[in-house]
């Protein structure tokens, strides 16, 4: 279970946060605080669900978690906020954010870590909805069900959230929904992994399965159908094959990957690859198919067009595993790092695979229960037109940007003044201020906490 780490004076009440200097090449970023008062900052992604040229931010905070005799209190009072204006950082002097802030989520609706949000025009009215997967994936240990997709239903240019549940007490946990007509039938659909981790100690008595909830056409869905095993955690639907419809693709956290290293690397299959994509048949059917076989467990997977200048879609993919681990299988997990991914001719077959970080670029802090790294986002992050990565460190507690060299090859850096701010979602890259550079926006689950870093 991650766990937090204190706050102390790592930020301080300063609004900008501690920069160091930069290298020759280095464009010289800085950190603003957006927020300090989000109890359990958890993801961020970004949407324009209010009328106006400029996206807003959206928040999911976990709420507190506590640390009891028999281990973490789970709060099921998770928050969901919209921020706007999130550019104007933190008024220190006022000991609250500059931003407007619009509750979707309250804590009194009771939802367990919601997790990363997803935009969806889900009725006729042209205003961006929310979804919003929510659960702790290790409930059914405790004794608990509260695993939840819920859409919110946008009114009042994004004043106003009405609750539509699809599910809830669910002993799955959603961890993220993508929204496409994955059947055929010109109806939007739900599409989710839901993750049942059991027994923390117990990597063998996981259930996962790839669920399709699908579109009546009213703003509801019909119960969940599985059809598909394994996936996890941060989805994404792409035409991989280039058929026309879309197909999911999706890392592996829990399940068979979770003892990869006890597979000889020829004996290993779509159940216990790192990452997998699940081709979409038609008609709601699936077919699993491994990217990745010798990365470890997997946190996530994106697609980035161009990636390299050559008109190629590659992916980018964070594994996640901990080297302060000594005994097996999670001491012979590959190191921490981000990995590239390329698709052949066949793309039923592995895929083509580069290690982007050098050794030892994300040192985690502690043991069992943090691991390294987190999320990643693609954009232009200093003036060259080439295309970088930022990427959080989540259990090695800093934020880092990756710098494409000419070459194609990858810089790996710290963010000035990300110290402390572990277990991080997001990366959103966005031109919040209007000078047309993009800044890299983070939320930190350890510092309960929402900034930006600007250049």
């Amino acid at each position: 279970m991650k766990t937090k780490t204190p706050l102390c004076s790592l930020l301080g009440a300063s609004l900008l946060l501690a920069a160091t200097p930069g290298q020759a090449d280095d464009p010289g970023y800085q950190g603003v605080l957006i927020d300090e008062g989000v109890p359990g900052a958890a993801f961020v992604v970004e949407a324009n669900v209010r009328s106006g040229p400029k996206p807003e931010l959206i928040v999911s905070g976990f709420g507190p978690v506590e640390v009891g005799p028999a281990g973490p209190v789970i709060s099921d009072s998770g928050t969901v906020t919209v921020y706007r204006r999130a550019y104007r950082g933190y008024a220190d002097k006022k000991g609250k954010s500059r931003a407007i802030k619009h509750v979707v989520v309250g804590e009194d609706e009771m939802i367990t870590f919601p997790n990363r949000a997803q935009p969806a025009l889900i009725n006729d009215d042209k205003r961006q909805d929310i979804i919003v997967p929510g659960g702790y994936f290790f409930d059914s240990f405790i004794g608990q069900a509260r695993g939840s997709l819920t859409w919110w239903e946008n009114q009042k240019d994004g004043t106003r959230w009405v609750r539509h549940d699809i599910v809830t007490g669910s002993p799955f946990s959603y961890h993220s929904a993508v929204f496409e007509d994955f059947d055929g039938d010109g109806i939007a659909d739900i599409a989710s992994v839901a993750e049942d981790a059991g027994d923390p100690s117990n990597p063998f008595d996981d259930i996962v399965e790839l669920q399709l909830f699908a579109g009546v056409g009213d703003g509801t869905f019909a119960p969940a159908a599985t059809v598909g095993s394994g996936g996890g955690g941060l989805i994404e639907a792409y035409d991989v094959d280039g058929d026309g419809d879309q197909d999911i693709v999706s890392p592996q956290f829990f399940g068979d990957v979770a003892a990869q290293p006890f597979f000889p690397l020829e004996a290993r299959n779509a159940d216990s690859a790192s990452f997998v994509w699940f081709e979409n048949l038609g008609g709601g059917a699936f077919s699993k198919h491994a990217i990745g076989l010798d990365q470890g467990p997997g946190f996530m997977i994106t697609a980035v067009e161009d990636l390299l200048g050559d008109g190629i879609t590659r992916w980018v993919a964070t594994n996640h595993s901990n080297q302060n681990v000594t005994f097996p299988p999670l001491s012979q997990y590959p190191e921490p790092a981000v990995y590239e991914f390329t698709p052949g001719a066949d793309p039923r077959q592995p895929w083509a695979v580069r290690q982007l970080t050098p050794p030892g670029a994300f040192p985690v802090t502690g043991g069992v229960g943090q691991a390294a790294p987190g999320s990643i986002a693609a954009g232009k992050l200093n003036d060259d037109d080439l295309i970088d990565l930022a990427v959080s460190g989540d259990g090695a507690r800093g934020l880092y940007w990756m710098e494409q060299m000419a070459d194609g090859s990858f810089l790996t850096r710290q963010l000035p003044g990300s110290e402390g701010w572990g277990q991080a979602g997001g990366p959103v890259i966005t031109n919040l201020g209007g000078n047309k550079k993009n800044e890299i926006v983070f939320g930190s689950f350890d510092l309960d906490s929402l900034g930006y870093w600007k250049r």
